[in-house]
């Protein structure tokens, strides 16, 4: 029996859209890891935003969750970054168990840094497509996105998968 390739043009819109979403992501990563300052991977990128955007300080469970990573894979990116100078971990002096994050001077300059060589994609961006037309989309990927976690989370272990 031969195989029925679908082409994008018979695929439902639910499909059409997840494929959208996947070469979009794809295509962000693409063009911010071509303007970052070495040695910053979108990876260290996207911790220094969450820094920017939230302050530091925060656990990195915390950040894990914010930026839906494993905790597992925030503690290497944090130990790495550590390594490089642009963030510090200390203790918590509410709860001895618990870590903090914080940003150090060159870690702020790294992320300025980031910011300026990203402006002129941010800004073509946002002359390629008006406001108006990035809130409707915007409402359109929450919603999405919602609906995406319920379904991981009714999938996993204790869910309630059909």
């Amino acid at each position: 029996m031969e195989a029925v390739i679908r082409t994008r043009t018979t695929d439902p819109p639910h499909l059409e859209v997840l494929y959208e979403l996947g070469a979009a992501e794809h295509a962000l990563r693409a063009a911010v890891e071509a303007r970052l300052p070495a040695p910053m991977s979108y990876t260290h990128f996207e911790v220094l935003r969450d820094f920017l955007r939230f302050g530091d300080g925060a656990p990195p469970a915390e950040i894990a969750s914010r930026l839906r990573m494993s905790r597992g894979a925030v503690t290497h990116l944090l130990q790495r970054m550590e390594a490089l100078g642009w963030i510090r971990l200390a203790g918590d002096d509410r709860d001895g168990r618990r870590k903090q994050v914080f940003l150090t001077p060159e870690g702020a300059r790294m992320a300025r840094a980031a910011a300026t060589a990203l402006r002129p994609g941010a800004d073509r961006l946002k002359t390629d497509l008006n406001d108006n037309y990035l809130k409707e989309g915007l409402a359109f990927l929450q919603a999405l996105r919602r609906s995406l976690e319920s379904l991981s989370a009714d999938d996993g272990p204790g869910g309630s998968r059909p």
